[in-house]
């Protein structure tokens, strides 16, 4: 019984301290927003032949 409280004490112990530390320093993304492809550019760029197939436009 007493090997059960202790762990209980120590997981709210626990989940208190990870609670403040989101709480008071929450983690900043580094999530950056990247300019949409441009398909009809990057065909012509990539310069297919004539007679070549390619499914761009």
């Amino acid at each position: 019984m007493r090997g059960i409280t202790i762990s209980a004490a120590a997981f709210v112990l626990a989940a208190g301290a990870f609670w403040a530390t989101m709480l008071t320093y929450p983690p900043a993304s580094k999530a950056d927003h990247y300019a949409p492809l441009d398909i009809q550019a990057m065909t012509i760029k990539a310069n297919p032949g004539a007679s070549e197939r390619y499914d761009a436009f």
